[in-house]
């Protein structure tokens, strides 16, 4: 019963960003391509085509399909089960005959589940463009993004829902996750200005995974990766024991 609810609750957003996502990055695609490795149009093997497939997974993947992702993490997890109890519908939820984890873990994966897709729509657009603009498939492990993508929108879903939840508001849980993302993405940049260290955040974990995918000198990000699925398995943990010990 509740997927059914979770899924009525978002599926306005979620059918918009199935098409809205693809259609971005297979505009931003054609774009790069046309406008700043022309010679990669058709070219086979050449090695203008390596840098077009370079230069597209990592801005338009890393990039654009980055941030919407994370921005659509944000709206979906402000949606979560903290909104329950502003609406004063948590009452009545919770008094089912229903353990409390259920109602965090089933919103979870209903979440978790429409990311993935929206993330698996989004490379795989990206990937059919740049192989039928440049005529060849430079390297399949571009398919790998999906990864990278859906780990970095669990982490921030997982975040919001659990803030959503502190807060018993969506609105103040996304805005206590926004500020929590801008200082996420602004440390990192403060602490390597000014003291040359690099600090781990989502989008440089995305980025570093999409670079991967078309640079076969670098290593894949495993411990960024162990780190960040440990973060989104983390907040609806603690969802989870807020939830069990609230009197509603």
């Amino acid at each position: 019963m509740y997927f059914w609810k979770c899924w009525r609750d978002s599926r306005a957003y979620f059918i918009g960003s199935l098409i809205a996502l693809p259609a971005i990055c297979v505009f931003f695609t054609v774009v790069t391509i046309k406008v700043g490795d022309p010679d990669a149009v058709r070219a086979g093997t050449s090695p203008s085509v390596v840098h077009a497939w370079a230069t597209t997974t990592a801005y338009v993947l890393g990039g654009m399909a980055s941030v919407f992702t994370q921005i659509w993490g944000l709206v979906l997890g402000s949606s979560g089960l903290g909104e329950e109890f502003k609406e004063r519908t948590a009452d009545f939820l919770l008094v089912r005959p229903r353990r409390r984890r259920y109602w965090v873990w089933m919103g979870w994966w209903v979440g978790v589940a429409e990311l993935s897709l929206m993330n698996f729509l989004a490379v795989g657009a990206t990937f059919a463009t740049l192989t039928y603009l440049t005529g060849h498939v430079q390297t399949w492990r571009v398919l790998t993004t999906i990864l990278p993508l859906a780990v970095g929108g669990a982490v921030i879903y997982s975040l919001t829902c659990f803030m959503t939840l502190v807060a018993r508001s969506g609105r103040q849980g996304l805005s206590y996750s926004i500020g929590i993302v801008f200082i996420d993405l602004l440390l990192p940049i403060a602490v390597l200005y000014n003291w040359h260290v690099h600090m781990p955040s989502v989008t440089t974990f995305i980025f570093a995974g999409c670079e991967w995918a078309t640079s076969p000198h670098l290593a894949y990000p495993f411990g960024k990766l162990a780190l960040y699925v440990g973060a989104a398995l983390a907040f609806p943990l603690a969802a989870q024991w807020v939830l069990e010990r609230a009197e509603v």
